[in-house]
């Protein structure tokens, strides 16, 4: 079963191969990237005589060298003549047996994965997870064993999944040095009894090792932990949020739920069973996010650390924790200026980002803060690969270690014929960065969003929680282009008619809302199997002007539905700068208080020629205001329209059978 692979490469040929093969999100590095595959096109099966299954494959990694970052791929697909697996089992990722640097055998949890639901699942589905173990990246050195772990108790009845398994290590400096790692504990204690839990959940000692202490500056408790089993009387470990307790010295230095509250919005959907629901650190078809906490510490002093849970008495059944912990010794950050951008929301093929893509708006990307200074501000150059690019300036505030979502700026030009987006950090604090290697990332481009018409039907049909949904247009730069809330009857179909300017837009459809007092339940979309009380509702687009049927949605979305699309022009045909209905009238200043001024010095209208018409539209098309232009009119007309209320306007001007079309957002209360 044991599959070995090893590869380095230089820079160029890095990107050439990895494109193709693993992540959508690629680091630009100037030094070698080693990919190391331990399981390659394996088949995994549960074992229902025993609760698990094991699938050793070794690989060979570098004996020595810096890595600045390592993380692992793993990716699943259905066997082929088979159905992919039923449940949402657990799945463990370990480090077993390691040969020559260490000769040693580890057993140590690095990462975790819940299955997802997967019987409905066709031939050609795939999913890739990442998952970030820079922290024990020391630990991979020479020949090493991976452990895969997969439990349950399905029957082998033609089910089952293909893995592959492939490790990142990408050649730099470290952020800052582990100084020293220690596994806690790996533990499965029951929940529900605290005297119990607490001898199965051993208080921990720990002192720093003299040779490091100089070094030191940092402990860091690295904890995987979820819960499982349904008791009475909350439904515990797996459906009840508890509170964590992390005790350092017999004192309480952080408390946190055990609990993931984003299973609707998982991008692995719909499945068939119970995603939806929010559960102890977990979501059926997700990795398991890890939980850190850090403290100061630079002493060689005697030190405790407990973990302990909130007080729970079961009545029946059985609650339990699976608990992986380790201690880490970090020394100080390598340089005092480093911001590393670590991933591309959008525009990505990356399947994690898919809810958010194809997008034709505001590229999104994730940066951390790697060195000791505060950051803020930020200076990015992005756009294609081989285009023309663009910038954006960032303010804010970025403490060491802290990472942070930036949207930038809209209106990339994607013309240029390359598959690939790229974001460059160009300055952080208005200098240069000494360590550049992290501030250049690309990503693979999503197919274009669709081309849709100026004219667009929203046809809902509402099912018996129409209080759970709402639904918003918004423009490229995420302005609220049209809203529509408070839906209050059930099984009623809605037909709203939009009209809209050439631009690109985003179709959000949310279940977040009150839900009805007769079920508890929302995020769980507009038709779902689980929760027949709520009946079935549809959504769809429609052309405004032939009814053609543009986009029907699943009503098994879970939270909610983002759809981008562009109008009078096709993404990758024509830059939205260039737009001919943008550009030739101008308002100022726009939004604006109920009036503006339109400059139409560059529009092409001579005012000598006759009289023009202003006309101001909303977004269902209804004509509300006309104003006449006479002969000789002003280039610089103000416009004052004290009765509007605020929202989005389409103003028009027309001389002759010419016209001119921009959007006005009017932020006047009335």
């Amino acid at each position: 079963m044991a599959n070995r692979f090893i590869a380095q490469y230089s820079f160029n040929f890095f990107l050439f191969s990895i494109l193709s093969i693993f992540s959508s999100t690629i680091y630009a590095k100037t030094g070698d990237t080693t990919i190391v595959n331990t399981h390659q096109q394996v088949l995994i099966q549960t074992d229902p005589s025993r609760g698990s299954t094991n699938y050793y494959g070794w690989g060979q990694f570098p004996k020595s060298g810096s890595y600045q970052k390592m993380y692992a791929e793993l990716s699943f697909q259905c066997p082929s003549g088979m159905t992919c697996g039923e449940w949402d089992y657990l799945n463990y990722i370990r480090i077993g047996k390691r040969k020559g640097t260490f000769n040693d055998s580890l057993g140590w949890e690095i990462m975790r994965l819940i299955t997802p639901y997967g019987l409905g699942f066709n031939a050609s589905w795939k999913h890739t997870w990442r998952f970030d173990i820079t922290d024990f990246q020391q630990l991979f050195r020479d020949s090493i064993e991976i452990w895969y772990q997969h439990t349950g108790y399905e029957a082998r009845n033609g089910r089952g999944w293909v893995i592959n398994l492939n490790f990142f290590m990408i050649e730099g400096p470290e952020t800052r040095p582990v100084l020293d790692i220690e596994r806690i504990y790996t533990i499965n204690p029951p929940y529900g009894n605290d005297s119990i839990f607490d001898a199965r959940v051993p208080e921990y000692h720990w002192k720093l090792d003299p040779k490091i202490a100089s070094a030191a500056k940092t402990t860091r408790f690295k904890i995987i932990q979820t819960g499982h089993g349904m008791d009475k009387p909350e439904n515990c470990a797996e459906f009840c949020p508890k509170m964590r307790y992390l005790t350092i010295d017999s004192q309480i230095l952080d408390s946190s739920y055990v609990w993931r509250d984003d299973c609707g919005s998982n991008p692995v959907f719909p499945q068939n069973g119970t995603w939806i629901y929010d559960r102890t650190n977990w979501c059926p078809g997700q990795s398991v996010w890890d939980y850190n906490f850090e403290m100061p510490n630079a002493d060689t002093l005697a030190h405790s650390f407990d973990l302990d849970m909130q007080h729970y008495a079961t009545t029946s059944g059985g609650a339990n924790y699976m608990i992986s912990a380790y201690r880490i010794t970090y020394g100080d950050f390598t340089h005092k200026h480093d911001v590393a951008i670590e991933e591309i929301i959008r525009p990505s093929t990356d399947p994690q980002y898919a809810r958010v893509n194809p997008m034709c708006g505001e590229p999104e990307i994730i940066v951390r803060n790697n060195g000791t200074d505060t950051i803020h501000n930020l200076y990015f150059k992005y756009g294609v690969v081989g285009g023309n690019s663009k910038t954006h300036y960032w303010t804010g505030t970025l403490s060491p270690n802290q990472k942070q979502n930036i949207r930038l700026s809209y209106g990339v030009d994607f013309t240029h014929t390359s598959t690939q987006f790229e974001v460059e950090l160009m300055e952080s604090n208005q200098q240069i960065e000494t360590n550049i290697s992290n501030n250049k990332l690309r990503s693979n481009l999503p197919p274009t969003p669709p081309l849709l018409p100026n004219k667009i039907v929203v046809l809902f049909r509402t099912n018996n929680a129409p209080s759970e949904n709402s639904y918003r247009f918004l423009d490229a730069a995420g302005h609220i282009v049209y809203e529509k809330k408070n839906f209050t009857t059930a099984n009623t179909i809605n037909r709203d008619t939009f009209y809209f300017y050439n631009g690109c837009f985003t179709f959000q459809f949310s279940d977040t809302g009150v839900p009805p007092e007769s079920y508890f339940l929302n995020e769980d979309g507009i038709s779902w199997w689980a929760n027949t009380a709520d009946g079935t509702g549809t959504l769809a687009l429609r052309n405004g002007t032939t009814g053609q049927s543009l986009k029907i949605f699943n009503g098994d979305f879970g939270t909610d539905i983002n759809y981008d699309f562009t109008v009078g022009y096709s993404l990758n045909s024509q830059d939205l700068s260039q737009l001919p209905t943008t550009g030739k009238i101008k308002i100022i200043p726009n939004p604006s208080q109920g009036e503006f001024g339109l400059d139409l010095e560059k529009s092409g209208i001579n005012p000598s020629l006759g009289k023009s018409e202003i006309s101001i539209y909303n977004f269902q098309g209804q004509l509300i205001k006309s104003i006449q232009l006479e002969p000789n009119h002003s280039l610089l007309p103000w416009i004052s329209l004290p009765e509007l209320s605020a929202g989005m306007y389409l103003i028009q001007v027309q001389q002759g059978k010419t016209k001119w079309v921009e959007k006005w957002m009017n932020i006047h209360q009335n």
